[in-house]
């Protein structure tokens, strides 16, 4: 079902178009959420026809939160919309908080379409009616084909705002950066249609820039990126037709910092593809000319080579990330084959260079993790929680460290997802809470202190009930108080499923243990999660720490954090402190404590016990601030 008025570059959702699908599909109103996107920085409703008489957002409820957050069904090769009927609100548990706004506005049954394609959901629409009939299958049938329209324009919508919008272009060279080339390559696959046409990927490399840059100074190295891409635009004819491509859609921009990318659409076929690549090829056969002679060279021109790698995308292989990680593997052998050479991917290669030593790799990481426990290759390292105003000690992070065969600490990136792909995280949390205990423990007895050892927890001990038991067994066995244990869940766990997670979490506080949610910020179910967790603290995201400056955007997120929860009653804790800047201005917004490298990395115990004797983590960084950055 195509909506007469819902063009591909909606300038606004009109109040006609909401009025054509209320239409269309026999409902009494409607409702949608686009969810917050830069420049706008605030989620936007628009509603038409029959209301709830609600003051605050339907979508903030946990129902709207979980399919907003939930995974998408949807494969690489179709664009389908799921839907979600609900016929009678009365008897959903979920709904039960907002009872009575349905009631007082006659509405009796829903229909919520999530406008999602793969991983990027953009927002939802929700339909009312007034009467509890059922949905039919052509109704529902016809919300999917709607879903589709509205999430196509929406996004083409948002995509060329962002091309208008100085804030997505790289300021160097003017091109479109990597946030709008990853909108504009999602968008463009999602409307690709079976017409046997191709959308080349292609990712250009620079040879040696680094030496460039270090030998002649970054100012000609940012004069000579600022020439590659003039050059790239003029060899594809950029905004001009051409006869390979439709080079009118063709996109050229700055994929990092030496890299550049091709995005060409509308390619007839391989042939098309590879003239495209050796025109891009030929226009670095010429030098770069620079305004001036370089005197160590003496000249004024520098010859520059590239690799590419290039992915090819059909109505078959129409998967962003598995298309960006094509051209990657494809540009590693083109730079392997010599200069000034590109690689088309091919899955021969991929499987040659990588598949054997990736499986080599992860079977050597199962069977360490099924043995570390009995080898004892298992230690944990502690980084403190500081209070802001004080200095004291108000809580220590449990970190799991494990070493192989050779006495090499593995990155817990490495084994952490395996051991949860595997089912072995389950025993290796037991052993890290034992052990955190254990520590805690001796600490209490060494006159240290009373501060909890905080553990994190996996998303499969979360859904475990017999976690409660085995935690309530350790702290008997260690003859710790439950309330110097503190567990740590991010919101991604925390929303698989939300009724269980409350649940365990509830238990868990009812024989003293504490409970904190870690990343906050990061997810997109914050405000609904916290207001239905049973929780003792929120860390903040290191994420937003990282660029912390007065009078920016991060400052006021950080400060609307703590506020929040601070009307929560929460202790708020803010993660990945490195600078004596970022300390003030916590300290200034009344965050209650910090934890990162400005005051101590994350160390073996005995290291933690002569700091915290001596006071120095907190002593030195306080007499000597404007010495200090980051360790």
């Amino acid at each position: 079902m195509k909506l007469s008025c819902l063009s591909p570059s909606l300038p606004q959702i009109k109040p006609e178009i909401l009025a054509e699908i209320v239409q269309a599909l026999a409902a009494d109103g409607c409702r949608l959420l686009l969810v917050a996107k830069p420049p706008a920085r605030r989620a936007q409703i628009f509603s038409f026809g029959l209301q709830p008489r609600s003051s605050t957002p339907l979508e903030k409820n946990p129902l709207w939160q979980s399919i907003l957050n939930s995974q998408t069904t949807t494969t690489a090769e179709t664009l389908e919309a799921e839907v979600y009927p609900i016929d009678r609100i009365c008897q959903h548990p979920i709904l039960a908080p907002l009872s009575v706004s349905f009631e007082d506005a006659g509405i009796q049954s829903l229909l919520i379409l999530p406008l999602r394609h793969h991983q990027q959901c953009i927002g939802c629409l929700t339909l009312f009616r007034s009467s509890s009939l059922r949905w039919t299958d052509a109704e529902l049938k016809s919300a999917r084909r709607l879903a589709v329209d509205l999430y196509l324009a929406v996004v083409q919508q948002q995509v060329e705002q962002m091309f208008q919008d100085r804030a997505y272009r790289d300021v160097l060279t003017g091109l479109p950066h990597r946030v709008l080339l990853d909108r504009w390559l999602s968008m463009t696959l999602a409307k690709m249609l079976p017409t046997g046409q191709v959308l080349a990927i292609i990712l250009i490399d620079l040879d040696r820039f680094k030496n460039i840059n270090d030998s002649l100074g970054h100012r000609c190295g940012d004069r000579l990126l600022q020439s590659i891409a003039a050059r790239l635009k003029d060899t594809l004819c950029y905004g001009k037709r051409s006869a390979t491509a439709n080079s009118s859609s063709a996109i050229v921009g700055r994929w990092s910092g030496d890299e550049f990318a091709l995005f060409i659409p509308e390619l007839r076929d391989i042939n098309a593809v590879k003239s495209v690549a050796d025109r891009v090829l030929r226009c670095f056969d010429s030098p770069f000319v620079f305004e001036r002679d370089f005197q160590v060279l003496k000249t004024n021109s520098l010859y520059i080579k590239i690799g590419m790698g290039i992915a090819i995308a059909t109505e078959a292989n129409l998967d962003r990330e598995t298309l960006l990680h094509q051209a990657n593997i494809a540009l590693d052998r083109a730079k392997n084959n010599g200069r000034n050479s590109y690689k088309i991917y091919d899955p021969i290669d991929e499987a040659a260079t990588s598949a054997a030593s990736s499986q080599l790799n992860r079977l050597r990481l199962e069977q360490l993790l099924d043995r570390a426990v009995i080898d004892r290759k298992l230690f944990l390292h502690y980084q403190p929680q500081i209070d802001i105003q004080t200095g004291t000690i108000v809580g220590v992070e449990a970190l799991l460290r494990c070493q192989d065969t050779h006495a090499k600490t593995i990155n817990p990136a490495d084994f952490i997802p395996i051991a949860e792909e595997t089912g072995s995280i389950v025993q290796l949390g037991e052993w890290v809470i034992r052990a955190a205990c254990q520590q805690s423990k001796l600490w209490q007895e060494m006159g240290l202190g009373n501060f909890p050892v905080a553990v994190n927890f996996s998303v499969k001990q979360l859904q475990d009930r017999s976690s409660i038991d085995t935690i309530s067994a350790i702290l008997a066995e260690t003859k710790v108080s439950p309330t110097m244990l503190e567990v740590e869940i991010t919101e991604s766990i925390a929303i698989k499923d939300l009724d269980l997670t409350i649940s365990i979490l509830e238990s868990l506080r009812e024989i003293g243990v504490k409970i904190s949610l870690d990343d906050f910020g990061t997810g997109y179910s914050s405000l609904a999660v916290l207001k239905y967790l049973p929780l003792d603290r929120l860390k903040i995201d290191r994420s937003f720490i990282r660029e912390l400056k007065a009078n920016t955007i991060d400052a006021s997120i950080v400060s609307t954090i703590v506020n929040l929860g601070h009307e929560l009653n929460l202790n708020v804790v803010a993660e990945g402190v490195e600078t004596i800047e970022q300390f003030e201005l916590l300290r200034s917004i009344n965050c209650d404590a910090v934890q990162g490298f400005f005051f101590s990395r994350p160390l073996p115990a005995t290291d933690l016990e002569a700091m915290i004797t001596t006071g120095s983590y907190w002593h030195h960084n306080r007499s000597h601030p404007h010495n200090l950055r980051s360790h």
